[in-house]
């Protein structure tokens, strides 16, 4: 498959524990993600991925690490979930991805009301051996104000 320079507006879509194309790989992420479940959201990355999450001041490298930044607790949230808006998707070379735009985090509270985090991103995907495409680093930052 070849892609020219494409503008995606995602918004959901099933979990996959990976994507036979990048599109659904993001679909696949944000979904694992809006479950809170560190394992889920890690199996969208490559076992030695590299990811500079929006909270986080290190990079987090590798699946154990991965795994446990995606399971920490939102204090206070009943509810998370993330919604791309957009977004560039270009094919750097055959089996190399990569997608990089705006998403925004949403948490709802308990008393009902939602917080958003407005952010952006950049994602490198590869496509193993296997033929599914992963994520194999991940930068991630909200948006300043």
């Amino acid at each position: 498959m070849r892609w020219t320079l494409l503008t995606f507006c995602l918004m959901g879509g099933g979990a996959l524990a990976a994507a036979p194309d990048p599109a659904r790989l993001m679909q696949g992420w944000a979904a694992a993600y809006a479950t809170n479940d560190g394992a889920r959201a890690a199996a969208q990355y490559t076992a030695d991925a590299r990811l500079w999450g929006s909270v986080s001041r290190e990079q987090t490298v590798g699946t154990a690490a991965i795994t446990a930044y995606f399971a920490r607790v939102r204090p206070g949230a009943t509810g998370i979930d993330v919604r791309f808006g957009e977004f560039a998707l270009r094919e750097l070379a055959p089996g190399v991805a990569v997608a990089s735009g705006h998403y925004t985090f949403l948490r709802r509270l308990a008393d009902g009301s939602e917080t958003q985090e407005p952010s952006r991103f950049s994602m490198v995907m590869v496509r193993g051996a296997d033929g599914l495409w992963r994520i194999a680093d991940h930068h991630s930052s909200r948006l300043p104000r």
